[in-house]
């Protein structure tokens, strides 16, 4: 549905965005992290047709973004922007009618519209509000709505949770997943990690300008973590285990917590059964082994920090 081939929007002074490649199929959730200034705003710019590329190509849902097409990439695009305006006086009726209008939305269309909108985003008891009452969660999602006006396919939503208090983000999150569900394809920019890691299918990780990481969560994290993270939960003779342990060939860092061994595992994974087999061996019943998983801020700090102290791996 999001199509991108060596995009690059040049700034000067190595600002901008350089070669980004990807694709983002139909009904993903795609999250897009990066710090200030990396090139995520300029990238949504760009899918939007608000800027021209220097160089590469864009495409949504097959039809390339550019000048000849941008009036068709506006009614597939749903774009909101990490600050937008409203207008304080209007009610939220009166707010969402008016873009209704600026939408070419007929006006016997209009009525069943906003309220399907503000169904969708579990709004529908604000349509009598003001909008300078509403809170800033409350804002989020009317302006939620006003994207879901002409019914884009693709939604891009530039950091959709920020400001937001905890129960707003919970609802933000649902309801995200709630338009994944009825199709929409969703590009999400966002500096809270772990509501990216709970609600995208894939994640890219963007860095001045480059796209370092791309896949699904699971995905970046392999290809991230060079060692295995080990914990082994034992019911007899832990000492032995932790022995055992610190024998093996590619073990290293083992430390007791109770009756849990913490490992660091650089062997390859198909040798993990044999440590396994040595502990059985040695009479340690074993309760359980798991590998530990980095989260995503983790992987978010390895992949930017290579870059930064210049040792980006190819």
């Amino acid at each position: 549905m999001i199509r991108t081939e060596n995009l690059s929007r040049d700034f000067g002074g190595g600002r901008g965005l350089q070669g980004l490649t990807l694709e983002i199929p139909q009904g993903a959730i795609f999250g897009y992290i990066g710090p200030n200034g990396a090139g995520k705003t300029t990238t949504i710019k760009l899918l939007c047709g608000l800027l021209r590329p220097t160089a590469g190509r864009a495409w949504i849902n097959n039809l390339e973004v550019g000048p000849k097409n941008l009036n068709q990439i506006k009614r597939l695009v749903g774009y909101m922007p990490d600050m937008f305006g409203v207008y304080d006086q209007m009610s939220v009726w009166e707010y969402l009618d008016f873009f209704c209008a600026a939408y070419h939305i007929p006006a016997k269309h209009r009525d069943v519209r906003i309220k399907t909108v503000l169904q969708l985003t579990n709004a529908t008891h604000m349509l009598d509000y003001q909008v300078n009452s509403l809170s800033r969660g409350m804002h989020q999602r009317i302006g939620l709505a006003k994207t879901l006006l002409h019914d884009p396919q693709v939604l891009i939503l530039d950091e959709p949770a920020s400001g937001l208090d905890p129960y707003a983000r919970i609802e933000m999150r649902q309801t995200i997943m709630r338009l994944r569900d009825i199709g929409k394809t969703i590009m999400l920019s966002s500096h809270i990690l772990p509501e990216l890691a709970s609600v995208c299918d894939r994640v890219g990780i963007i860095e001045k300008g480059r796209l370092l990481a791309f896949g699904t969560v699971a995905d970046v994290t392999r290809k991230v973590q060079e060692n295995m993270e080990l914990s082994v939960t034992v019911d007899s003779d832990p000492a032995a285990a932790v022995t055992v342990c610190q024998a093996f060939p590619g073990v290293q860092k083992v430390s007791l917590s109770g009756n849990e061994i913490h490992l660091t595992f650089t062997a390859p994974r198909s040798t993990v059964a044999d440590l396994t087999r040595k502990l059985v061996e040695a009479g340690v019943r074993v309760q359980e082994l798991k590998e530990e998983q980095v989260n995503l801020e983790q992987v978010f700090l390895s992949v930017t920090s290579q870059v930064r102290d210049g040792k980006e791996k190819p």
